[in-house]
């Protein structure tokens, strides 16, 4: 297969290999609970489904796990449809004996017949012995009921023979309308259609497995993975046909990922959908062109974006809101402030640090200059803290307030500067009149 995109085998056959048996969690329940029942020797067993669920799949995957056992003797009989009785007995009993009876048996003989090997499988030899019926709906109702008296074969612990049937759904109101044989089903198990996420998960697999170590060379995208499960129905069976025929197209264009376009064509190629599965197909291909043009408008607008976002990149941080400014006038005291220009750094003895002030003046150009001032923490020398000291002493404590306020803005005229030093510890708390406002 090594020509069939580098896969080993297949990897959408639409045969029953149990090597592609995907363990959803309906399939794998349904697999173990009829191996226990069948180890236990329980008796009957059903397995329903509609036409495409895996039944098949499942019978030979169960088929497989008794592959091993020394002990076991398991039965298949692909098609239960008989013109008698007597041709179905005479089948069994070929089938549990290994040779085939006299022609000219009856009914009778045929199950006694049957009975006596059975008792000398399960008794004398301790062997398990299971029938397993494919295609279960073809069962005539009198071939059900031998079947039923079959399960009269027993001893105090155990059922010499197990069964287990696999049909479509219309072998189930056949079987409830027999209550008796109804009444001694063990497990009873419908399968039921893939989700959306089993059957993507399906076709990974299938890739995957055929594949074998290496990687496949042709893979699903999401969108052709969600319209196969729109389109088939969550039919593992369609699924396979479809997949089968979205591979070629893609091989055929010389592409190693199977997108919408392939699958559409494939439906296109096989049997039309319902009308329903339509209409989701059509919705799902609307809904595949606005995520594409939504795709290559963001695309275009990629380039612009990115020039936008290198100029913000680029750009000089910005400075902090500052305070507001004061008049660098002559006979401004600035002591325990850094003026912009490294000349006016002296510091006046006997001036108090304010501590938590910045002071930036006004763009304008006149004859007072405003320079930017920033504040830095003035450390007082030993008679300078004594004094302060002092005087913070003598001034009243301020009243405690609930929750600190923002302080207003303070703007000093040039009266109010030639106070002196003093007058700069105003800028720490709001002012209580009204001031001047250059």
């Amino acid at each position: 297969m090594s020509h069939y995109a580098g896969f080993e085998r297949e990897p959408f056959s639409n045969s029953p290999d149990p090597g592609f048996l995907l363990g959803t969690r309906q399939h794998a329940t349904c697999l173990q609970e009829l191996e226990i029942s069948l180890r236990l020797r329980r008796g009957l067993n059903l397995v329903t489904g509609d036409i495409g669920t895996g039944k098949t799949t499942l019978c030979r995957s169960l088929l497989r796990a008794f592959a091993e056992d020394q002990d076991a003797d398991v039965h298949l009989l692909l098609d239960p449809h008989f013109d008698s009785s007597e041709e179905f007995l005479q089948v069994i009993l070929a089938s549990v004996t290994g040779r085939s009876p006299d022609t000219g048996m009856g009914l009778w003989a045929l199950k006694e017949t049957l009975k006596q090997q059975l008792f000398r499988l399960g008794l004398v030899e301790k062997r398990l012995v299971v029938l397993i019926i494919d295609e279960g709906q073809k069962i005539a109702p009198e071939n059900l009921e031998i079947l039923r008296e079959m399960l009269n074969y027993e001893t105090n612990t155990a059922k010499l023979l197990q069964i287990v049937l696999f049909g479509q759904r219309e072998l189930e109101p056949v079987i409830d309308a027999m209550p008796n044989l109804a009444d001694r089903i063990n497990v009873r198990r419908r399968l039921k259609p893939l989700s959306a996420r089993e059957t993507v998960a399906m076709i990974e697999h299938r890739l995957a497995v055929a594949a074998g170590d290496a990687a496949p060379a042709v893979r699903f995208t999401p969108m052709a993975g969600l319209a196969v499960h729109l389109a088939s129905g969550g039919s593992p069976r369609k699924t396979l046909r479809l997949c089968h025929l979205a591979m070629l197209e893609t091989l055929v264009r010389g592409r190693a990922r199977v997108g919408l376009a392939e699958v559409l064509h494939a439906l296109r190629s096989g049997p039309s959908p319902t009308p329903r599965r339509r209409l989701a197909l059509a919705g799902l291909a609307a809904l595949c062109l606005a995520l594409g043009g939504l795709w290559l408008s963001l695309d275009a607008q990629g380039p612009v974006m990115r020039a936008a976002q290198a100029r913000t990149e680029s750009a000089p941080a910005t400075s902090p809101a500052l305070a507001p400014a004061v008049d660098a006038s002559p006979g401004i005291s600035t002591a325990g402030l850094r003026l912009g220009d490294d000349e006016t750094n002296a510091q006046e003895p006997g001036a108090r640090p304010n501590a938590g002030v910045s002071l930036l003046p006004p763009r304008d150009s006149g004859p007072s200059m405003r320079k930017a001032v920033e504040f830095r923490p003035f450390q007082p020398e030993a008679g300078q803290a004594d004094a302060g000291r002092e005087n913070a002493a003598e001034r009243p404590a301020p009243a405690r307030r609930t929750a600190p306020e923002p302080a207003p803005v303070t703007h000093w005229s040039s009266q109010q500067a030639s106070l002196g030093p003093e007058a700069l510890t105003g800028l720490a708390r709001p002012a209580t009149g009204d001031v001047d406002r250059p």
